[in-house]
């Protein structure tokens, strides 16, 4: 409402999971409260024997990460904006699970360009950069993983959620 502007960007390469294992329909899609592409049964388990095959086949990737800038015009403090990225990790957790694993590196930077100020008198202004700053994380990370495409070396084959399930 306030006319702030709050973006993320994100490159999604997590340990967790960004799928229901009982659905197949994307974690980030379920918080989002928007609309939910719940794949058809045959579809999901036909996604389900794909990735046990590769699983077998694959080494286990030794390191992960999501890393995510979020950027917004809103005036803030340095503190300001180390809360932002700091809230903004929620957004992480809502579209990947588990997250922050031993072998995740998930960090969020925050920016912020100081074109539009908070506005005066309202203690709580930040809170609405803050929630927005999730929410566009999580999703950021959905877009990432609809628009990944899969890979095959020397780790294994790693199918994208777009040859699993389709559009």
């Amino acid at each position: 409402d306030s006319g702030v502007t709050v973006a993320a960007l994100v490159v999604a390469n997590a340990a967790g999971s960004v799928t229901d294992p009982e659905t197949g329909a994307l974690y980030g899609e379920l918080s989002g409260g928007g609309r939910v592409a719940y794949p058809a049964a045959e579809v999901h388990e036909a996604a389900r024997l794909r990735l046990a095959e590769v699983a077998a086949r694959n080494a286990p990737p030794p390191l992960n990460t999501t890393l995510a800038v979020v950027a917004t015009d809103a005036a803030l403090s340095k503190a300001q904006a180390q809360k932002l990225a700091g809230t903004s990790h929620d957004g992480i957790a809502r579209a990947v699970r588990p997250v922050h694993l031993l072998s995740d590196g998930d960090t969020v930077f925050a920016l912020a360009t100081g074109a539009r100020p908070l506005a005066e008198g309202d203690p709580l202004a930040l809170n609405e950069v803050l929630a927005a700053g999730a929410d566009v994380v999580t999703r950021a990370i959905v877009r990432a993983v609809r628009a990944a495409e899969s890979t095959e070396g020397p780790g294994g084959a790693w199918p994208s959620y777009e040859e699993l399930y389709g559009g």
